[in-house]
């Protein structure tokens, strides 16, 4: 069994390279627990909205000088931090596990995943350039810029609270932007604990604020102070669409990361062993708490019977516990109330004609486990497109299993949804897995492969999916205006 790390940074709010504590910060405060045993980590001061604004002002006059720094420079810092996440992987890993409870494997690949973006985005800093446009008239020519935004505004979930957060981070400082980072109230400690590795590498005091607190109260400030140019927000589409309508007034650029109802098809040809292993990896990934995961599972009618003898095995034979313990799965539920909605779900889907076939209620055996916030890995068959274990997004660890009879049909039932972040189809024929590929309405689609994202690649939804990307080459865009100055054209005096 492993331990949470102790800190190595003051719980409250991050202002102008200084620990703002609660009797500074002027909000309350709210403690951090364990989900998987709901053991107190830490208590974490909240900022109110005079903190929120303190560290707006703070990034605004930060930026002055941040902007001026060449950016192959800016760039060398991101990438130390990429290189100092990587040396302190263990210990990132164990505070993440022990306050959002995922295993800690899992959690050592957020970290390598999250300095991953740091990596990437100190690369592109340097990459960042304009153009010089011919003119209409003689003895002129245009020279296009691309320069920061501004100050921007960043909203991140529990789910992933470092990757998320350092795939914002990066790519806003890499685009020489500062940047006010409220992480998601469920998960604030992992941020925190970023500030004195970006400060360690080289990074000016007040380019990047961290402000935990309230959504409703953070929120409202980021959308309402004209210094804010920009708000990237990963999270729900109700919070997006809202945020959208708040940020609508100064007219912000925006970049969303929204929900998802992603499908995976599975074609009559396909490797059924395989999927099997690609679709349960994929699902207990961070206890099925992804907006990319597999929501609805196409499996032919002809193989239906085979795949669920297989996910049975397959869900009988994980871990489900603390995610600090060895050779765990699949960890909790973020709180109480997400695994009650979970359940609720199942029961619903059961009740009008669906059946359980497969369940893994293992962690009830374990003591000292807060058991409220645990979800069963659970298979469920004879799912209709109409139950809402079917047309809403889960978040948790239930296969709900959906039988087809044509390809073309499943497409269609696959894209009728309002959401287009993610896909999956699986099976051997090249030709038809890229044209189902092709056909499916989303963001990303992972052709036999459960986990397509990568830094190097741009990552954004389609319809009430989202707005932008994240990631590539495209992610730095999303912090950057473009401007056009008209000029004459030098030469030579006689």
């Amino acid at each position: 069994m492993k331990t949470s790390p102790p800190l190595w940074f003051e719980p409250a709010p991050w202002i102008d390279g200084v620990w703002r504590t609660a009797d500074r910060c002027g909000g309350e405060s709210v403690t951090v627990r364990n989900p998987a045993t709901g053991e107190a980590i830490a208590t974490v001061g909240r900022a109110d909205a005079e903190t929120v604004t303190a560290a707006i002002e703070g990034a605004d006059r930060a930026g002055r000088g941040w902007r001026a720094i060449p950016a192959a420079a800016r760039g060398e810092i991101l990438k130390a931090t990429a290189a100092a996440l990587l040396a302190r992987r263990d210990e990132f890993a164990r505070l993440l596990t022990a306050e959002q409870g995922k295993p800690y494997l899992q959690a050592a690949g957020e970290v390598d995943y999250a300095a991953s973006f740091f990596q990437w985005f100190g690369e592109e800093a340097r990459r960042v350039h304009g153009r010089i446009v011919p003119h209409p008239e003689a003895g002129r020519e245009f020279l296009v810029e691309q320069r920061a935004a501004g100050v921007a505004g960043l909203i991140t979930p529990w789910n992933f609270p470092l990757a998320q957060g350092a795939k914002k981070v990066a790519a806003a400082l890499a685009a020489g932007c500062t940047a006010v980072w409220k992480p998601a109230e469920a998960t604030p400690l992992v941020a925190l604990a970023l500030a004195p590795i970006l400060a360690e590498a080289g990074l000016p005091a007040g380019v990047l604020q961290i402000v935990p607190g309230k959504g409703s109260v953070v929120g409202p400030v980021l959308a309402a102070d004209p210094r804010v140019r920009v708000l990237s927000l990963t999270g729900s589409t109700a919070t997006g669409s809202g945020l959208m309508a708040a940020a609508a007034p100064g007219i912000k650029r925006l970049s969303l990361e929204l929900g998802g109802n992603a499908p995976f098809i599975i074609l009559p040809d396909a490797d059924l062993g395989f999927v099997t292993d690609q679709l349960v990896r994929l699902k207990m990934f961070v206890s099925g708490q992804v907006c990319v995961t597999a929501n609805r599972i196409f499996v032919h009618a002809d193989h239906e019977a085979e795949l669920i003898e297989r996910l049975a095995t397959r869900i009988a034979g994980l871990k489900v516990g603390n995610g600090l313990a060895d050779g765990v799965d699949a960890g909790p539920l973020i709180h109480a109330a997400a695994s009650r909605d979970v359940q609720r779900r199942v029961e619903e889907a059961v009740a009008t004609g669906a059946r359980i076939v497969a369940e893994n209620r293992s962690y009830e055996s374990i003591p000292g486990l807060a058991r409220e916030n645990f979800s069963p890995p659970t298979v469920v068959a004879d799912v209709r497109d109409s139950m809402r274990l079917a047309s809403e997004e889960i978040f948790g660890p239930v296969i709900p299993l959906l039988s087809y009879r044509t390809l073309s049909e499943a497409v269609e039932r696959a894209n009728a949804t309002p959401y287009g972040l993610a896909a999956y189809v699986y099976g051997k024929d090249l030709g038809r897995l890229r044209g189902v590929a092709s056909a499916l309405e989303a963001g990303i689609v992972g052709v036999n492969e459960w986990r397509p994202l990568k830094a190097e690649i741009p990552f954004g939804g389609v319809k009430q999916s989202g707005i932008g990307a994240e990631g590539g080459e495209e992610g730095i865009r999303e912090f950057l205006e473009t401007r056009v100055i008209s000029i004459p054209k030098p030469g030579v005096e006689a």
